[in-house]
């Protein structure tokens, strides 16, 4: 919703070097990228691509890579967000899950704000609960997103009614 508001602009960063899958979903190419950048394959000017029809702006993953965490904690990262935060209203990391990996947590110390999204009936939630605590303790933690809830919604649905309890389960 807030990459339609015609007076703002937004850039989405996909950050998730282990596994993206932004570019298909917004038809752009997966090349050059993020990861192009932050080994000094590529400048910032050509890895910045633009949907004028949603006036997004995108950043896609790029190349693979081996060393996610360590190409994140580059110097150049930072680099790039001096450079390109003062053109946009909104800069968004789509970051890979906070746990196994410590990606996500790299990300978050250069956030002013961290959302955190969640899957219904597949996060486990005290491993949800963990990482809100330890990881986000000391950042700017501004809500959790609980994501594919509808199809749990009604799954539950069927047999809801008075005077039944609901036992709750292992996720969330």
């Amino acid at each position: 919703a807030i990459v339609r508001q015609k007076e703002r602009q937004a850039l989405l960063i996909d950050a998730d070097l282990r596994a993206s899958r932004l570019p298909l979903a917004m038809g752009a190419p997966f090349m050059p990228g993020l990861a192009d950048y932050l080994r000094g394959e590529a400048d910032e000017f050509s890895i910045v691509q633009t949907n004028t029809k949603d006036n997004l702006f995108f950043i896609p993953a790029g190349s693979p890579v081996s060393d996610p965490a360590e190409l994140l904690a580059n110097q150049r990262l930072k680099s790039l967000l001096d450079r390109l935060t003062p053109l946009f209203d909104w800069v968004i990391f789509d970051a890979p899950p906070l746990l196994p990996v410590s990606d996500a947590s790299v990300l978050g110390q250069l956030c002013d704000g961290v959302i955190m999204v969640v899957r219904a009936g597949s996060t486990a939630f005290d491993l949800a609960q963990t990482a809100r605590q330890e990881d986000f303790m000391e950042k700017n933690l501004l809500g959790v997103v609980l994501n594919r809830a509808e199809e749990e919604a009604e799954r539950y649905g069927s047999y809801y009614g008075y005077g039944e309890r609901h036992q709750p389960g292992p996720n969330v």
